[in-house]
């Protein structure tokens, strides 16, 4: 199995998403409404998100095969960049509409090191406002064992990620 098979099955698991939701609510991070709500919204936003999902798998295999890169390079960010790139002119070209989730947007940030992982948490956030803040909570559980909050304590561009990926009523709720 491929790491972009591994990314993209970790991003699909209905059961993991959904212990996911349930440490988002005993962590007081989300409300027992809004996580009923994600519940029932799960399976639209999984086959809404599927495409997107495997980008944002794609990035994340990026960035585990550049994790040990001793060159003093930004790779992962260039390959980042590329990808985008390339798969936006690929889509053009093919007049697909799944151009439009490879954009200047996910282009910028995926730009950015550390935050260009997440770049396409952005066109998730367009599926449905609160699948970005819930699949950004599920990789910073699954990697450090902590919610996105206390992930984003003490790093650098921590508002930027909180404005982009933050649904406003949380983002307002929390007072940031």
């Amino acid at each position: 199995m491929s790491r972009i098979d591994e990314f993209t099955k970790f991003f699909t698991d209905r059961e993991k998403i959904e212990v996911t939701i349930a440490r988002l609510v005993a962590e007081s991070r989300l409300t027992r409404g809004d996580a009923e709500r994600l519940r029932a919204e799960l399976p639209d936003v999984l086959s809404r998100s599927e495409n997107v999902l495997f980008n944002l798998a794609v990035h994340f295999s990026i960035g585990a095969l550049f994790a040990f890169d001793i060159i003093p390079l930004p790779l992962g960010t260039i390959s980042r960049c590329v990808w985008v790139i390339g798969n936006r002119a690929y889509y053009e070209i093919r007049r697909d509409a799944r151009r439009k989730i490879h954009s200047i947007g996910v282009l910028g940030i995926s730009a950015i090191p550390w935050l260009g992982y997440f770049a396409y948490l952005l066109p998730l956030k367009r599926v449905n406002e609160d699948a970005a803040y819930l699949f950004a909570n599920h990789v910073t559980y699954h990697r450090s064992n902590v919610s996105l909050d206390k992930y984003l304590e003490w790093r650098r561009g921590a508002g930027l990620v909180r404005r982009i990926i933050v649904p406003a009523r949380l983002r307002a709720a929390s007072g940031d």
